[in-house]
């Protein structure tokens, strides 16, 4: 009958060897995270030093956060990525037709460092801020107190803004120009740090190194003195913006001080080395 039908299914494993389970799969668990590791710090070590994304890669990292700030508005009304490139490209094309290339280059490389100028940025707000003077005469203000300037097509052109209505637009103009005129002519920044002055020989060998690597026409190198490094030296490039060497996407360290600080974790110590 009915009670005397036996279940075919296996009993339910019991707690304790539930338990004896997991345990077991908490002790592997270690090991494969150490084999991991291993193999993750093996793929690290293969290079001599670190190096980061190709110049490729950093220019692509370069144009995607430029894209990504394009996003946003900023006060000028416009968006980086759109009416501010147009702008950008007609004052290249308007210092091209006139012969001002240079000229205009030098002078919004002026206007660019103006626009971090606490001072410059003082006077000029009671310029902008005057409700009784018109765009026209606010930027005749603005291109005064650039003075001197060496285009003629600088001070038309911020004009040219004005009457548009797009005057707070200069600041991302230049930048942009700025932007532009680097990737244009395949200008690369480069920036040094090292513990003592380089040689005009060693700056030169330097060049060269990242003109192949980097696959540019020519190398602004930046060279900067870090006594911290002990000796030896880093090496940043792929920057978001070339002109003021903001935000580096790639680099590489061969300095005594991360060489010591490396050899000291090797060796279970923290350390930081100094001179």
């Amino acid at each position: 009958g009915p009670s005397a039908a036996r279940s075919t299914d296996p009993p339910p494993p019991c707690r304790a060897s539930q338990a004896a389970a997991m345990a077991s799969k908490v002790v592997r668990r270690p090991a494969a995270i150490a084999v991991s590791l291993v193999l993750g710090a093996a793929c690290l070590l293969w290079n001599a030093a670190f190096v980061g994304p190709t110049s490729k890669g950093a220019a692509a990292q370069g144009a995607a956060q430029r894209t990504r700030l394009s996003a946003v508005m900023d006060p000028s009304g416009l968006s980086p990525g759109g009416p501010v490139v147009a702008y950008s490209d007609a004052l290249a094309s308007a210092a091209a037709s006139q012969g001002e290339s240079v000229p205009v280059t030098k002078d919004v490389m002026k206007v660019k460092s103006l626009f971090k100028d606490t001072a410059f940025l003082n006077e000029l707000q009671f310029i902008v801020n005057n409700p009784t003077v018109s765009l026209v005469g606010k930027a005749s203000g603005m291109v005064e107190l650039m003075q001197p300037l060496e285009s003629t097509v600088l001070p038309k052109f911020v004009t040219f803004l004005a009457k548009k209505k797009r005057l707070q637009a200069l600041q991302p103009v230049v930048e942009e120009y700025m932007s532009a005129l680097y990737e244009s002519q395949n200008i690369m920044p480069v920036r040094v740090k090292s513990a003592q002055p380089l040689t005009e020989e060693q700056k030169e060998a330097i060049k060269e190194k990242m003109k192949a690597k980097l696959g540019a026409s020519d190398i602004k190198l930046v060279c900067q003195i870090e006594p911290t490094l002990i000796a030896g030296l880093t090496v940043e490039y792929g920057f978001v913006d070339p002109e003021q060497l903001g935000t580096p996407t790639s680099g590489e360290d061969m300095s005594m001080k991360t060489y010591l600080e490396k050899a000291a974790l090797d060796q279970g110590v923290v350390a930081t080395a100094g001179i």
